[in-house]
């Protein structure tokens, strides 16, 4: 069985604008990387396979499209790998999800992409050098184990008052 550790240092939280949606980002797909994806596939991506001025991808829930949560703003391609900035729509379902951000419950991000240019090794490897990103999910446990969100910047629902006491009332 394979397992996945996480070094919770990674991921942060932020308190959020009130008007401003959760946000989040990390690193999406790292270069050069082999992981076997959910088919039993070796895949790694060669740096630049992805066309960072692309349409927005859609943000979902473990590669169930129709569990949408919002769409990937920006991809940057660094040297590290692909680089990511997503936005929440403010939904019951999406709020669930930062709320299971919040606790660390998803730490990890899976990439669902179509390759467009690839090559096969003798060991079965596919590399791909062209794809375009089709979505982006939040998952508990990722193919690229270094597929990691590093930042959520999320509001805080505003506590409930709480009432004054007699004694707080007399000095008022």
């Amino acid at each position: 069985m394979i397992r996945f550790s996480a070094d919770p240092t990674l991921i942060t939280a932020q308190a959020g604008d009130a008007t401003e949606p959760a946000r989040i980002s990390g690193l999406a797909v790292p270069w050069d990387t082999v992981a076997t994806v959910s088919d039993g596939t070796a895949v790694r991506f060669a740096r630049g396979a992805f066309d960072v001025s692309q349409k927005p991808a859609k943000l979902i829930e473990n590669h169930d499209i129709s569990q949408l949560r919002g769409i990937v703003n920006t991809l940057t391609d660094s040297p590290a790998g692909l680089e990511f900035e997503a936005t929440l729509a403010d939904t019951r379902a999406s709020r669930d999800a930062v709320a299971l951000l919040k606790a660390g419950a998803y730490d990890s991000v899976s990439v669902g992409a179509h390759p467009t240019t690839f090559t096969t090794d003798p060991e079965g490897v596919m590399t791909v050098t062209a794809a375009t990103l089709v979505e982006l999910s939040l998952v508990a446990v990722p193919a690229f184990s270094e597929a990691v969100i590093t930042n959520v910047a999320a509001n805080a629902a505003d506590p409930e008052p709480e009432p004054e006491t007699e004694q707080e009332q007399e000095m008022t």
